[in-house]
């Protein structure tokens, strides 16, 4: 089946039109996908939104903010927001996520997870014991997801749209390593075999998030997300100083970058990708398209899933997410 065409995204964007002022979370919202996205976002909604922008750099998302479509004249008080957060500590994300709560007490409709990081660096433990890595790529998520339950919810009973999406590598995981759940033996033995695993567990851990999530939550949408190549700075931002030499060559030495998807088509896509997914559990692919879910029927994918969640409530805290 061919790719749907850029038009077509964007004719079906436009053509959304809720009758309230939805909001809208961009974690990692300042660069990036995440930008793309937000962007993509208020041009969907001709500004008529709340949007919150969390990361790190404040310059960044008040440049960003201040270029968007402004809000309509008969709404003028609707958010444009930045929250500063550090991902890689949890304890910043339920600050933050508290504070996102009292903020929008009529309801959140959107959450996009888009935070990155490109690292090789192998174990870097944050003053929580726990790898920074991880923090940001998926114990973060878990937790913005999990703590912002009453917030979608609240939205969902006043008849509105509730929809969450987790973008990294959907479809492209391996089976999980039972023995080794939260990948502390893979992070500390970081040689090229353990970084393959590694690159393989990821998403893995982000199709069984979505769809415990979907399992618990099954009118509400979330979508775990394959952007494709995409040429963003993530290798410029990188906490890895090898990372960041390469990336004024990174066409030499990653040719397919020069077929790379712009960021402003995969904002594009990624906002039709969530605004059609079914409610409860999905995987979408680079075109916004559904690819299915993984490991349907299979006992060992669904053991994962119950030890994985376990793992997290214990790492992260339980909160609402139940």
């Amino acid at each position: 089946m061919p790719p749907l065409k850029l038009s077509d995204v964007r004719a079906s964007n436009a053509a959304w039109k809720p009758a309230y002022a939805p909001v809208a979370i961009f974690v990692g919202g300042t660069s990036g996908i995440g930008k793309a996205v937000a962007e993509a976002f208020a041009r969907a909604t001709k500004g008529n939104a709340h949007i919150v922008l969390i990361g790190r750099n404040r310059a960044a998302a008040e440049s960003i903010l201040s270029k968007l479509p402004p809000p309509p004249q008969e709404s003028p008080n609707l958010a444009r927001e930045f929250l500063s957060c550090d991902l890689s500590r949890i304890p910043n994300v339920h600050k933050t996520t508290a504070a996102l709560v009292n903020r929008f007490p009529q309801g959140i409709n959107f959450l996009f997870l888009t935070a990155g990081a490109m690292s090789f660096s192998g174990l870097d433990l944050n003053e929580d014991g726990i790898d920074k890595q991880l923090a940001l790529q998926y114990y973060s998520r878990w937790a913005f997801i999990s703590d912002l339950l009453p917030a979608l919810r609240a939205a969902q009973a006043a008849g509105q749209e509730t929809r969450v999406s987790a973008i990294h590598t959907a479809g492209r995981g391996g089976p999980i390593d039972l023995n080794d759940i939260g990948l502390v033996n893979t992070l500390t033995d970081l040689r090229l075999k353990t970084m393959g695993k590694l690159i393989s567990q990821l998403p893995s851990y982000q199709d069984l998030m979505v769809e415990s999530f979907g399992e618990r939550n099954s009118s509400i949408s979330f979508a775990h997300t394959f952007p494709g190549l995409v040429d963003t700075p993530l290798m410029k931002v990188s906490s890895s100083k090898i990372m960041r030499m390469l990336y004024p060559v990174r066409y030499l030495l990653f040719p397919p970058l020069w077929w790379a998807m712009s960021p402003e088509e995969c904002g594009e896509r990624q906002l039709y990708g969530l605004l059609n997914a079914p409610a409860g559990a999905s995987r979408i692919t680079s075109d916004g398209t559904d690819m299915g879910l993984n490991g349907q029927g299979d006992e060992t994918w669904a053991e994962a899933r119950e030890k994985l969640w376990a793992h997290t409530e214990k790492v992260v805290g339980k909160g609402v997410s139940s």
